[in-house]
């Protein structure tokens, strides 16, 4: 029998934190959202843990594993090979990655100089998330494992940081697709191994559109239109009280010079939109971020307190988002202390870029956005200093709800255009229902 041809289109956002994207099946219409730590554990080991019998492939596959918190994408065991990796050892991913014994834990640099693309772990999540949804769609298709190889042909839809955009965005493309003019596309072998007959996947990108991070969020909020405006209009006026009464969402929809704050783990991203084009010569790069915060009250915590040792900033962060029990009540407000002091740094360097930013743009800015999946923690000290330095310019703070996706709904609304043409926006919008 022929080997079974998969094709998808989506947008991924490899955050230093978290991986969040959207992939969509374009012969079924199946969509995946996906929400997993930056993060794998790499062992040389053959069987790091026991595989799972074949016979359950359906259930821990299915929605209904999804459903219940047993997130596929965040167990995933695998190999690769592929141009793009020096070594084919076998890497646990996502939440699973954070307790998983190993030879190494990768998560991304964020207090050095070395960007995340230029780190293999870029590579390793985006394959193997579009690997990972191949192999589900197969599985609710047919409800077993397939006996054959699995072929995926992808349009993706990816970022580069601004300090990078320019230079890069060709040859980044290229590293998943091939150089232009060469005879063949790159190949890339994913096998997974989380069952007892290993899945071979072979992926091969047909399409990359490469955006500027926080710029691709900026595309997706004036995407949503006049509903995300009112609810951030809302929320606005109990905070900037001079915004005139008179403004309306569809004056909000309409701006065509913005600024957004996109605050992520490793980098703090400052796109300027003018005229309703992307603006990279006042755009800027802050190369920290809020794990540059975690990372400093780690060290912190390991120096004056004992009971709070963490083995990555990613099991830190985990463990200040959950809700502590009784006997953790402590711990947790101590640990938030700690990072709380840290985040004020943090926020000082913020303000600080933002007010370089503003004076770039000049005054014809009309909104500042601010997003991310950083913004969240950083919120209470955070949007006051920005109303501060922005005067009467209203700065509109996005609930960490949807703000930490947008990213990954304008790299998929890019992926999507490409793929079908002439579709408008809002049709993409629409569809993708996230």
């Amino acid at each position: 029998m022929s080997a079974e041809t998969i094709t998808l289109t989506g947008g991924i956002d490899v955050g230093n934190g978290y991986v969040k994207g959207v992939i969509r099946n374009t012969e079924t219409g199946v969509f995946d959202e996906i929400d997993l730590p930056s993060a794998v554990v790499s062992t040389t080991r053959q069987n790091p843990k026991v595989p799972l019998p074949d016979a359950t492939a359906a259930e821990v596959l299915g929605d209904d594993a999804a459903k219940a918190g047993d997130d596929f994408y965040n167990r995933l065991d695998c190999t690769m090979t592929t141009p793009l990796i020096a070594a084919s050892d076998r890497r646990i991913f996502g939440r699973s990655s954070l307790h998983a014994r190993g030879s190494k834990f990768t998560e991304f640099e964020v207090l050095g100089k070395h960007s995340k693309v230029d780190q293999e772990l870029a590579k390793v999540l985006v394959l193997g998330v579009f690997a990972a949804k191949a192999l589900r769609d197969h599985v609710r298709a047919a409800g077993t494992l397939p006996d054959r190889e699995l072929r995926v042909r992808i349009r993706a839809g990816l970022a580069l940081p601004i300090s990078e955009f320019v230079a890069r965005r060709h040859t980044y493309a290229a590293e998943f697709m091939g150089a232009a003019g060469t005879a063949a596309p790159v190949v890339h072998l994913v096998t997974i191994k989380n069952f007892s007959t290993p899945v071979s996947v072979r992926l091969e990108f047909v399409d990359v559109q490469v955006m500027a991070e926080g710029a691709s969020a900026q595309f997706a909020i004036t995407d949503k239109g006049e509903p995300l405006a009112q609810a951030l209009l809302d929320d606005l006026r109990g905070r900037q009280g001079h915004l005139a009464e008179d403004v309306t969402a569809a004056h909000l929809v309409a701006v065509r010079n913005t600024i957004g704050v996109d605050v992520g783990e490793g980098t703090v991203n400052f796109p300027v939109f003018t005229d309703g084009r992307f603006n990279p010569e006042a755009a800027f790069t802050l190369e920290q971020g809020y794990g540059t915060a975690l990372m400093n009250a780690m060290e912190r915590m390991s120096e004056s307190d004992s009971s709070l040792q963490f083995t990555s900033r990613k099991q830190l962060a985990d463990f200040l988002q959950g809700e502590p029990s009784m006997l953790q009540k402590g711990r947790h407000e101590r640990a938030a202390g700690f990072v709380t002091d840290e985040a004020r740094y943090l926020v000082d360097e913020i303000v600080s870029a933002f007010g370089d930013v503003l004076s770039q743009a000049g005054a014809t800015t009309e909104v500042v956005y601010v997003y991310g999946g950083g913004a969240g923690p950083v919120r209470e000290l955070l949007h006051p200093a920005l109303l501060q330095v922005a005067g009467d310019i209203p700065v509109l703070y996005l609930d960490s709800s949807y703000s930490r996706h947008l990213n990954r709904e304008g790299m998929y609304i890019a992926a999507r255009h490409v793929e079908i043409g002439s579709i408008t926006q809002s049709e993409t919008t629409a569809e993708v229902a996230v």
